[in-house]
């Protein structure tokens, strides 16, 4: 049954998309010197954050620019057009009579929007993640006389050697670690717009002398107060969003690079996500016996490139954000 709303919704969708695409595409942009860093350390743990200081690394700082900012809009427009439509139609209401899922509450629906948006950007954000992390390592300048590859040369090197199944390498691990990230990041910074259309609210109950309404929590549809948020604010709230959102799900991020990056070998099966994290913790239980030196070493291992990505997510969140919600508002019929 289609609904009477139906042109309108096709007309936010369509909004949300251009917002989401040129938004995240805007910030990726801005930040993807920073993501070079962030990947090299990854894929060259042994040196960790010697691996910057390096001629090679100076000469990737802008391999797989256009990849990643092109790829970026394409993933930012699924995702956030997917996520608004999602959880338009899975908050509460104000009218407790209509919600659609009555036992579903706020944090749950915005969560569930998050990886329903997160998994419809996937089959453009894995290739996009893929070919922009090889770039970056410089994973086939051995089969180059000059020891330059670009884009096209990197798409079929992989379709030469695993298939179209090796442009989505690492599919689960990535879906395994940006679920809970978005859960993160979009549960927080809702919270945030939540808390400040509360202080927008009880500052005007104060000053016009008015009762003041129950409380907003987490447990209050987040759109039930709108309030204009400042773009300093809007930066706060979604780059600490983004930054705990990065650091947190960081041990899948090594694995996703571990996964992406290892080289092909003939009559060989690539390694698992499972399979690299074995081998990543039977190397350190080799190398250190003592229990403590193992669980340093251990954490040091999978959160490498820990704070480069966490920085690198503030950034790219503390861009997009402001972006995003000024170009929605902008774009809303008046």
């Amino acid at each position: 049954m289609v609904s009477d709303n139906s042109p309108g919704q096709l007309e936010a969708f369509k909004r949300h998309f251009l917002a989401g695409a040129i938004g995240l595409s805007l910030s990726y942009s801005c930040m993807h010197p920073l993501d070079t860093i962030k990947t090299r350390i990854q894929a060259d743990p042994t040196n960790g954050w010697r691996s910057i200081f390096t001629r090679q690394t100076a000469h990737s700082l802008s391999k797989g620019f256009l990849v990643s900012a092109l790829g970026a809009a394409g993933q930012g427009g699924a995702r956030f057009s997917t996520y608004e439509f999602c959880k338009m139609h899975l908050l509460p209401s104000k009218d407790k009579s209509n919600n659609k899922i009555p036992w579903l509450g706020t944090v749950p629906a915005t969560a569930l929007s998050a990886v329903i948006g997160d998994l419809a950007s996937s089959l453009i954000k894995v290739p996009r993640e893929v070919i922009t992390a090889k770039l970056q390592t410089d994973h086939y300048s051995s089969l180059t006389k000059d020891g330059r590859v670009t884009t096209s040369f990197v798409v079929k090197q992989t379709l030469k050697e695993e298939g179209p199944r090796g442009l989505l390498k690492g599919f689960w691990p990535i879906a395994a670690r940006d679920s809970p990230f978005m859960i993160i990041l979009l549960v927080s910074y809702e919270n945030f717009k939540a808390f400040h259309h509360r202080s927008v609210r009880d500052h005007w109950i104060s000053n016009s002398g008015r009762h003041s309404f129950d409380s907003v929590t987490a447990s209050t549809p987040f759109e039930e107060f709108e309030a204009d948020i400042p773009t300093f604010r809007s930066i706060m709230y979604g780059g600490i969003s983004g930054f705990l959102a990065g650091y947190f799900t960081t041990p899948m991020d090594v694995l996703r690079t571990r996964l992406i990056t290892q080289k092909s070998i003939p009559n060989k099966v690539p390694l698992t996500a499972t399979q690299v994290a074995r081998e990543m913790i039977h190397k350190i239980a080799l190398q250190h016996s003592h229990p403590v030196e193992r669980t340093v070493h251990m954490s040091r291992a999978f959160f490498a490139g820990a704070i480069p990505r966490s920085l690198w997510w503030f950034g790219i969140c503390g861009i997009f954000f402001p972006v995003y919600e000024t170009l929605k508002s902008g774009l809303s019929p008046k």
